[in-house]
């Protein structure tokens, strides 16, 4: 609802006047989504907590810190609105780690971890003027059915820029590999776990609680075989962002006897740096639920 109530707003008034009515729409929905402004506390509370990793909240979280978390969010969907409509979008971008993308480019092709923090597709646009490589992102059909019908219809040619696939099967592999070959960087969302893949995830620590990560990202780039690294982008100020790129691996390996052992070390090297951005960044992160109730109820299930 928010994003369509967001693309008619882009597409009547342009722009500029989209961000000014972006602060009555935000208003809105903070106040109407009582559940959301609850795990929006909640978290900003487990990154207060966590002293460790040089939390940017220096005093206990208020509402404030909730709506600003809210109005970057739809802040964020602007961006994405002006990026898939194929208008020009020109930002200043400060690259952490542009050494491991220039590496990027001297291979053939790569799979790229994000999460719902900052703006990937804002990434996918900054990287264009640092490489020739095409980054193109996965889109599992089957949660993101409304997002690729708005996508339809904001530019069908951003399609070219979009894998969209059902389920993974050898079939779907064979495609991925070929893009892979062809010099194509894989984009994926690694922080949420799809529906209908329940039972593939891995529980790891995340913000000083046990959180279930999804399997499937490391799966898949084990059987592509080819380099690995995390990629996030946050808009840190006006027009300003920031890129982080890390490697994780020259290719995954997941030994059958040792495939828990493998996946767990994995997805915790991805979880840890997940949380340190997450605690630098916090009113950057766009996932507004309960990021941990599914490990609360596995816990649950287990001692009853």
């Amino acid at each position: 609802m928010g994003l369509r109530i967001m693309m008619l707003f882009y597409r009547l008034c342009g722009k500029f006047l989209t961000r000014v009515l972006l602060y009555p729409v935000v208003v809105f929905f903070f106040l109407t989504d009582r559940a959301g402004r609850r795990h929006s506390r909640e978290f900003f509370e487990r990154v207060y907590r966590s002293s460790a990793n040089d939390s940017v909240l220096k005093r206990p979280p208020g509402i404030w810190d909730d709506f600003k978390r809210f109005y970057n969010f739809g802040s964020s969907m602007v961006d994405r609105l002006e990026v898939w409509g194929g208008s020009s979008w020109l930002a200043n971008v400060r690259w952490h780690g542009l050494e491991h993308f220039e590496n990027l480019q001297e291979q053939d092709g790569a799979v790229v971890l994000s999460a719902h923090i900052g703006n990937l597709d804002a990434m996918r646009v900054a990287a264009k003027g640092e490489t020739e490589k095409k980054i193109k992102a996965l889109v599992y059909t089957k949660n993101a059915d409304h997002f690729m019908k708005v996508l339809k219809i904001i530019n069908p040619d951003t399609f070219q820029d979009v894998v969209p696939i059902q389920e993974v099967d050898a079939l779907t592999i064979i495609q991925l590999k070929n893009l892979i070959d062809n010099g194509d960087a894989l984009g994926l969302l690694a922080d949420r776990i799809p529906e209908g893949s329940p039972d593939r995830v891995m529980e790891v620590p995340f913000l000083g609680e046990k959180a279930l990560f999804p399997q499937g990202p490391w799966i898949l780039a084990s059987l592509l075989k080819c380099p690995v690294y995390t990629i996030f982008c946050v808009h840190t100020g006006r027009n300003n962002y920031e890129v982080f790129v890390e490697p994780v691996a020259d290719s995954i390996s997941l030994p059958r006897k040792q495939r828990e052992e493998y996946l767990l070390h994995w997805i915790s090297l991805y979880a840890l740096r997940l949380e340190k951005l997450c605690c630098r960044f916090p009113h950057h992160w766009f996932n507004f639920y309960d990021f941990w109730a599914s490990s609360k109820s596995t816990k649950k299930e287990k001692n009853s």
